[in-house]
């Protein structure tokens, strides 16, 4: 409605967690507050170019005010953005009295709670059967006064779900209040810092380590504290998880170095200046005062099963200065698979050896022992056969470059091969994608057919478009590796769907045989770079959006197929041809446009 201002709640992070409704409202807008960074600029994208944009972070309530009253009264629509939901600490009860006094109509527009985005992230079930069965919503009094009958001492006595806002700066004094409260030391809880915000990070423990950890993880705001009796109620795979064990949502980075003794400590601190983006982990009795002032040192009091944990999901390699039955004791509960293992290498005190002991291809272990007995002069114990036969591996060159494999791959099949000797054909399809220098253990054959009539019982097939059903059957050993190498041009009406642009993409390439794993990005004019339903495809699939300018499709010449209906609505003459063609850097396409509906889809192919 014209003339109106909407409280929306904006979700606490993530953009896909605004409401519908929210989201049309604020691609609607003609202007829109926010409130700063407890907003993802992310869901401003939504908003049309032209719309007027406002961050109220630095903004008195009269200048707020006095801003959408303006505005309304030009017949406007103000989109006022709130973080998670606007009835919990929305603040908004002062702006809507000051809007009726000026006669200016709004409204509330729902939205999704950090309170819930946290017990998502959580796993958790605020409401447990047999349990608890109320969730409060509180925080401690600080700045903002709580009135005394709601006091966290009162409310805790209750023994139900609790979500405290805005109080970890005050963990401690919440910690005794709940204490006090009758809750023993060993309680559950947990921190959960920027719930669904891709630096989502979570911290569970107890009320007896909680307020170390959260000091160790330098959160001080922006967290919910979850006290609840479900969080004791776990699974055998968590069990292990309380007492400070920290997940983080984003990508695990930087090595760690891990010590327990003296001597330890003393190597560890060489490392620590020889290997980029490192940390080192010692025992808080043999730290050193200026360790204070170092943020890459992090002395410790856990025990160390839980800075290992801790370490294991935070950092990309480990390297553990110690008995190696200590390590993988305490790290078996975590290990999944070599893909998302991080490396661990252990080393002896003195630095004689360095031994890989887990991740050691993908995940780049043997590389780092080799790193680190150079630094020492010691030497690197390396166990996997191909790295012992100077054998590539398949898994690091596919890591290297990009690759996908392909789900009904035997890629521990086709390794034994090459480890005993077996003769591996390698085919490439759609480019050549490797030199036989990079892989000389290979026979390369310059087609699949010619590796049937050569009799090769292995195969590696590299390729974008789908392995022929046969092929399974006429090798016995297979790897197939998919490269990201398709340019997906994409035209679309205005507001076609996700899931039909989805499903266009999909059909186009199942008809043309070509791999889903090979798609490396979508292309598409600047004019359609707000179409919500290709953002959602892009995000959900994890494809970059590439956008072309009209100035750029002008110069492509001898297009297949140029489209009358572009031409006229955009100044173009095609979108997805031309949009694919530029993007891959290729002069001929893969696959011509097809039509559907409401999107056109066509692929070209990058060369290698």
């Amino acid at each position: 409605m014209k003339g109106t201002v909407y409280f929306i709640g904006a979700g606490p992070g993530d953009p896909e967690l605004v409401t519908v409704k929210g989201q049309r409202l604020v691609a609607s807008a003609d202007v829109i507050l926010y409130a700063g960074s407890l907003v993802s600029a992310e869901i401003l994208k939504y908003a049309s170019p032209n719309t007027e944009v406002h961050n109220s972070a630095g903004m008195k309530l009269e200048q707020q005010v006095a801003l959408m009253s303006a505005a309304a009264k030009q017949g406007k629509v103000i989109a006022r953005l709130h973080t998670g939901d606007p009835s919990i600490y929305g603040a908004i009860a002062e702006q809507m009295k000051a809007l009726d006094e000026l006669g200016i109509p709004h409204q509330v527009i729902p939205g999704v709670s950090s309170a819930f985005a946290a017990a998502a992230a959580l796993g958790l079930e605020y409401t447990l059967p047999d349990v608890t069965q109320t969730l409060i919503l509180t925080r401690m009094s600080g700045r903002t006064p709580v009135p005394e009958l709601e006091n966290l001492h009162s409310l805790a006595a209750h023994r139900t779900s609790l979500v405290i806002f805005l109080s970890t700066g005050l963990l401690r004094e919440v910690v005794e209040e709940l204490k006090s409260a009758g809750y023993e030391k060993e309680t559950s809880i947990a921190l959960v810092y920027r719930a669904s915000w891709q630096d989502q990070q979570i911290i569970r423990g107890t009320l007896e380590t909680i307020a170390d950890l959260a000091e160790e993880g330098e959160l001080t705001h922006q967290s919910l504290i979850v006290v609840s009796p479900a969080l004791g109620v776990t699974s055998e795979q968590e069990s292990h998880l309380y007492g400070g064990f920290q997940e983080a949502a984003s990508q695990r980075k930087g090595t760690a170095i891990l010590t327990l003794t003296a001597p330890a400590v003393e190597l560890g601190r060489r490392l620590l200046g020889q290997l980029s983006d490192a940390t080192l982990y010692l025992p808080e009795r043999l730290s050193q005062p200026s360790d204070a002032d170092q943020p890459n040192v992090r002395p410790f009091r856990e025990s160390i099963r839980q800075v290992l944990q801790s370490a294991f999901v935070e950092h990309e390699s480990l390297v553990c200065i110690m008995a190696s039955g200590i390590v993988v004791r305490e790290l078996a509960p975590l290990l999944k698979n070599k893909h998302s293992d991080p490396a661990v290498v252990v080393m002896d005190s003195e630095g004689r050896f360095a031994v890989s002991l887990l991740s050691g291809h993908e995940g780049g272990a043997n590389r780092l022992a080799h790193q680190l007995a150079k630094l020492t002069s010691g030497r690197a114990v390396i166990t996997t056969a191909s790295d012992v036969q100077k054998i590539p591996a398949l898994d690091v060159l596919a890591k290297e470059r990009g690759w996908k494999m392909n789900p009904k791959s035997q890629l521990a099949a086709v390794m034994a091969a090459l480890v005993n000797g077996e003769p591996v054909a390698v085919v490439q399809e759609d480019g050549a994608w490797l030199d036989e220098d990079q892989f000389p253990d290979g026979v390369f054959c310059p087609s699949l057919e010619s590796a049937r009539e050569q009799g090769f019982h292995a195969l590696t097939l590299i390729t974008a478009h789908e392995p022929p059903a046969d092929l399974w059957a006429d090798f016995p050993k297979v790897a197939v590796c998919h490269p990201s190498a398709l340019v997906v041009g994409i035209g679309c009406n205005r507001g076609a769907p996700a899931a039909e642009i989805k499903e266009a993409i999909e059909t186009t390439l199942r008809e043309s045989g070509l791999a889903l794993a090979s798609v490396d990005c979508l292309a598409t004019v600047t004019a359609k770079a707000y179409e919500m339903g290709l953002v959602q495809t892009a995000h959900e699939m994890g494809w970059d959006l590439n956008l072309v300018t009209p100035e750029q499709i002008a110069q492509i010449e001898n297009l297949p197929n140029p489209s009358p209906h572009a031409q006229k609505a955009l100044g173009v003459q095609g979108v997805a041809e031309p949009s694919a063609l530029i993007v891959a850097g290729n002069k001929k396409l893969l696959v011509e446009k097809h039509k559907f509906p409401n999107v056109t889809v066509a692929v070209a192919i990058q060369d290698p």
